[in-house]
């Protein structure tokens, strides 16, 4: 949905007032649509539950659907940083081509850090696909420093309701724990990044408790 730029203050102001809140930032793209949504709380309240409520509250009140992706939640005590959302986030995709292979390069950040992961394959799709996700796979990789193991089971290109779709299966274990992970992504004008989000989508929410 796209946003009136005259009004940001008008919603943050809005979400200021929900409870446990400190204050609010909304980042738009050129378009007009919420990329980001930072949060400053205190921890009187659980972050997923505020985040429910910026959800609620924007929808409630102006119609601004949004999703739970873009929202970043900190929390503070006596001034001091308490939580962070431990969410990665895209910097840059690239692929590059030579002869017969393709090489992905996928950079990764979270706060002022980078992660960046690399991975080699066969130039066609399928083969594509798969290091674009091994690669997103060994910047977290980096950004756990190797404490987890992640391999590609599967990954697809399908249509869902007549859109492009991409679905990763990923295999993860950590300890004597192994986990199967699936994660899923449109694809609008560029496959290559929703190859990167769908890997992000199976992992981010884990990513929390293993970082």
């Amino acid at each position: 949905m796209v946003l009136d730029h005259t009004k940001i203050e008008e919603y943050e102001s809005f979400l200021n007032k929900i409870p446990g809140v400190i204050s609010s930032k909304i980042v738009l793209n050129q378009e007009g649509n919420i990329v980001e949504l930072h949060i400053l709380a205190n921890i009187e309240r659980n972050p997923k539950q505020i985040a429910r409520d910026v959800q609620s509250a924007l929808m409630a009140k102006y119609g601004i659907p949004i999703d739970h992706k873009v929202i970043s939640i900190a929390q503070t005590q006596d001034g001091k940083l308490c939580r962070i959302n431990p969410r990665l986030v895209i910097k840059s995709v690239s692929i590059s081509i030579e002869d017969s292979r393709v090489e992905a390069r996928v950079v990764l950040t979270k706060d002022d850090k980078t992660f960046e992961g690399t991975a080699r394959g066969l130039n066609f799709t399928q083969g594509r696909f798969r290091a674009l996700a091994e690669a997103t796979l060994n910047a977290i990789q980096q950004f756990l420093g190797g404490e987890c193991l992640f391999s590609v089971t599967d990954i697809q290109k399908t249509t869902m309701s007549g859109k492009a779709v991409c679905i990763v299966a990923i295999s993860q274990v950590s300890k004597h724990e192994e986990s199967f992970l699936v994660g899923s992504s449109p694809i609008e004008y560029d496959e290559n990044k929703a190859v990167v989000k769908a890997v992000l989508d199976a992992l981010n929410r884990k990513l929390g408790k293993l970082a």
